[in-house]
């Protein structure tokens, strides 16, 4: 009986064991050896294909992802191999991978978030190397890529060959995936036919360079022109112009890498260079099907970038910003006597405002160029008195000249404001103090993004014409200018003025409505 029970015992001990041997094998099946078709890539004439598979399951619990990739003529396998891929643990994917045809086989690039980009190259004879191309073979990789029907001359150089074609001079390496720098190459030569002679800003290039030709960025610097809050709306056109005429000649399917990596550096007068990438902010994937969305994505960002928001593009902070001691004071270097500032004091003016404590604050033109005046800040303790006058700053408005529109101070007697009209009244500048006016900055107000007919932003809002105070926050009104022409339907299609308010002492603004002018 005893020896019954122990028969049994160990033919349900042996199945138990057999179930959890049946068990694991199936686990490890499941994890390391189980094979999954994944994706299935045909060379352009049908003749040829890679098969992507992916083998069990990715390391736990964030290790590298398994691939088995076969390269075949019909069902004939002429290679096959392993890869392993570092993704953050995620399975093998069609993300992982792609495959560019070539005359003499297929480059296929593995990508994972935690790995640099590698190449296989795979050839239809099963070599495992490459020894170079005819020219007639360089030819028409060239075509089928860039449609490029005429080159001008190829010449073998080290690592590579020297290449012109449709004018352009590039180069490529000699590998099997011909690495070249044409489109880079073609990008610079019709950016460089558009400035400045089509659009009339300064260009210059950043350059950065890699291992190979395709590796080549150009990053164009891009000025922007005058009082540079006014040219947000014609700069944002320049750019989308100028990117069509990219695209003509090079569509962005046919070199996305390079248009991503290239970007744009913005420059404008007086404030830090600030560099604004495709790839993560300027998204060009749409340009095509969104014109409107890329211009207004652009606009924003120069507006946030004028108006002091550097960290979201790491440019530098320019030399009149909120945050630098030195912000807008004079480089006025001459000797002022006391006779000088008594003379200016006796000149007319009119734009001046009254302080509490009595004294009168005056923008006295006291110079006069090409239809512009340039203004210094007197103070008179005794209005009207020029022997009371003393000098306050040599020049508020830092080098510019036109004509003063106004001059207000808030109620702690040292935050104020002066305004400067040009282009003959049409347009405005606006310049702010904190010290009582010994320094001034100018300032960019927020764009109340008013759509245009085609749905791109402008700012009709352009002449300062008044600041106040109200229970701590002040106000500032700017108009259209003798020039303007919105009106607002919401408001019974009136012509309107901007009001913006500050609840932080003048250091910031925001557009908060729109008023019957």
């Amino acid at each position: 009986m005893i020896k019954k029970v122990i028969r049994i015992s160990l033919t349900i001990i042996c199945a138990f064991a057999g179930i959890l041997l049946v068990f694991g094998l199936i686990i490890k099946y499941e994890m390391s050896w189980k094979i999954t078709d994944v994706g299935l890539e045909g060379s352009p004439d049908g003749r040829y294909n890679v098969l992507f598979q992916s083998v069990g399951e990715a390391d736990w619990p964030f290790g590298y992802s398994h691939a088995k990739v076969t390269l075949r003529d019909g069902d004939r396998i002429i290679k096959s191999f392993r890869e392993d891929i570092a993704d953050d643990g995620a399975q093998f994917r069609p993300d992982n991978y792609s495959v560019e045809w070539m005359k003499y086989g297929a480059v296929i690039t593995f990508t994972g978030s935690e790995q640099p980009d590698r190449e296989v190259e795979l050839f239809y004879d099963g070599r495992d190397s490459f020894a170079g191309y005819t020219n007639e073979e360089i030819e028409g990789i060239l075509k089928d890529r860039y449609g490029i029907d005429q080159v001008d001359k190829i010449t073998k150089v080290k690592d590579g060959y020297a290449i012109k074609a449709d004018g352009i001079d590039f180069r490529t390496d000699a590998r099997m995936a011909l690495h070249d720098s044409y489109p880079q190459e073609m990008f610079k030569a019709v950016t460089d036919e558009l400035f400045p002679e089509r659009f009339n800003r300064s260009l210059e290039w950043d350059v950065q360079k890699g291992e190979d030709p395709s590796d080549l960025v150009y990053a164009p610097v891009i000025s922007m022109n005058g009082p540079v809050d006014h040219d947000i709306n014609p700069y944002c056109e320049d750019i989308c112009e100028w990117l069509d005429c990219c695209f003509e000649r090079l569509p962005y399917s046919k070199a996305k890498n390079m248009y991503d990596a290239a970007g744009l550096i913005a420059a404008a007068p007086d404030y830090g260079n600030v560099r604004l990438d495709f790839n993560n902010m300027l998204r060009l994937d749409h340009y095509s099907e969104d014109r409107v969305g890329f211009y207004n994505n652009l606009y924003t960002c120069i507006e946030r970038y004028l108006n002091y928001e550097y960290t979201a593009f790491g440019g530098s902070m320019p030399a009149d910003s909120p945050d630098d001691e030195a912000a807008g004071e004079s480089e006025y270097t001459d000797e002022i006597t006391e006779d000088v500032i008594k003379q200016w004091a006796s000149y007319d003016y009119k734009v001046a405002c009254d302080l509490p404590d009595g004294r009168e604050y005056a923008l006295v033109p006291i110079d006069r160029a090409l239809g512009s005046s340039f203004y210094v800040l007197l103070a008179f303790n005794e209005k009207g008195n020029p022997d009371s006058a003393e000098l306050i700053n040599p020049d508020p408005f830092n080098q510019h000249g036109g004509e003063a529109r106004f001059i207000s101070f808030m109620n702690d007697g040292r935050t104020g404001f002066a305004a400067l009209s040009y282009s003959g009244g049409s347009e405005g500048m606006l310049f702010e103090t904190f010290d009582g006016g010994a320094s001034f900055r100018e300032i960019i107000l927020p764009s109340p993004k008013i759509e245009l007919p085609t749905g791109e932003y402008y700012n009709p809002f352009v002449m300062p014409e008044e600041a106040w105070e109200e229970s701590g926050t002040i106000y500032l009104k700017i108009s259209q200018g003798p020039d303007g022409d919105h009106h607002s339907a919401a408001l019974d299609g009136a012509r309107t003025i901007g009001i913006y308010a500050s609840k932080d002492e003048g250091k910031t603004f925001e557009f908060v409505r729109e008023e019957a002018e």
